[in-house]
């Protein structure tokens, strides 16, 4: 096994070009110019150095899971510093060394261009990929708008159909469908312009979902026992421990959800709570679209400043890893006021945990609706 290892924000970026020419240069030659790699630097958002499984994760969403089901056992790698998107991640020449000497990589696949492009260079010793284990969503939720039992008849479908068309798997509840066979066939480009974070038609952001998580979870505990077999049972015991956690977390939050009458919807600067309004029967509304780049025509924007009137919408979310420009202007027009909606890409707080701020989002929300 390595040794533990840790590194963020190392000069030297790497662009996705270099992993494309002609299947990508050696490793080796991409290292000779940079002196190998700094294996006992500590990055500032390394999690753990005392374990002997060394785990590269891309996201806070993955470094949980590493965290919660390694436990003392692993060595978590984090290229992406605290409180930066980790959408726009590019990787030096000595993280991709990191990551091909990593005893195993978590992937999601189609969130980070550059962590997929290094991973099709230089296979790592072993990959988990968390798409294969979960079910994803389609970028648009064009195809799954509002399919809600009686009790949720809206009286208004027609006059939202435009709202809904920008929403993100907004709305739809207790349907779970299988999009594995196909989640890659959603290419959709908005208006012509180039998409700077591509997704690959889905929407990788699963851990919106506590149960999704409880999969990936699952996921990772048992490719850990793969390969450290000498601990398997200690990864099956944090597992099932986090299995309750979550379980539980899923119970307080269809109370919280729950416990409002009207319909459900809030806005927010980036559409990345699809599993939130799915698992929870909310209508997510996105200033712009999946990717946090995107920005919203005029058109769109007064579009939204009329439904956050006719709705009686007393907030305008924005996540606290985006600029809030767009969304306090929008709150601004229409007397509504702006709040941070933490989408947990990156951990802001080291204090509080995935569960934690799960909770915290569901009081901004329901508090939004009274």
């Amino acid at each position: 096994m390595n040794d533990s290892r840790s590194l963020s924000g190392m000069p030297s970026p790497i662009s996705r070009r270099a992993f494309t020419l002609g299947g990508g240069l050696s490793l080796a030659a991409l290292l000779a110019g940079c002196g190998g790699t700094s294996g006992g630097a500590k990055g500032s958002d390394a999690s753990s150095d005392s374990g002997d499984v060394s785990v590269m994760i891309t996201c806070y969403p993955t470094q949980y899971l590493a965290e919660k089901v390694g436990g003392k056992h692993v060595s978590i790698i984090n290229p992406v510093k605290p409180g930066i998107d980790p959408h726009g991640l590019e990787l030096s020449v000595q993280q991709v060394a990191q990551m091909a000497d990593a005893d195993l990589v978590v992937q999601i696949e189609h969130y980070q261009t550059a962590v997929d492009d290094a991973i099709k260079a230089h296979k790592p010793k072993k990959l988990l990929n968390l798409n294969e284990f979960v079910d994803i969503l389609p970028a648009s939720g064009d195809e799954h708008e509002h399919e809600h039992g009686d009790e949720h008849v809206h009286e208004h479908e027609d006059e939202h159909d435009h709202e809904h068309e920008a929403s993100d798997g907004g709305g739809e509840h207790a349907h779970e469908h299988d999009h594995d066979g196909h989640a890659h066939e959603h290419d959709h480009e908005h208006g012509g312009h180039e998409h700077h974070h591509d997704h690959g038609g889905i929407d990788p952001h699963f851990w919106q979902d506590p149960h999704r998580m409880i999969k990936a979870a699952k996921a990772l505990a048992d490719t850990l026992s793969e390969i450290d077999a000498d601990h398997a049972e200690d990864y099956a015991k944090n597992y099932e421990s986090l299995q309750k956690e979550l379980t539980k977390l899923d119970e307080e939050l269809h109370e919280k959800y729950d416990s409002v009458t009207r319909e459900k919807a809030f806005i927010t600067s980036h559409t990345a709570f699809a599993y939130l309004a799915k698992t929870y029967d909310l209508h997510q509304i996105g200033i712009a679209g999946i990717d946090p780049e995107n920005e919203p025509s005029t058109e769109r924007l007064l579009e939204l400043a009329d439904l956050v009137k006719k709705e009686k919408l007393t907030t305008v979310f924005f996540e606290t890893s985006a600029t809030p420009a767009v969304a306090e202007a929008l709150a601004s027009r229409t007397g509504a006021k702006a709040e941070e909606l933490d989408n947990l890409e990156t951990q802001l707080d080291a204090k509080k945990d995935y569960a934690q701020v799960m909770r915290e989002n569901a009081d901004k929300l329901v508090a939004s609706w009274q």
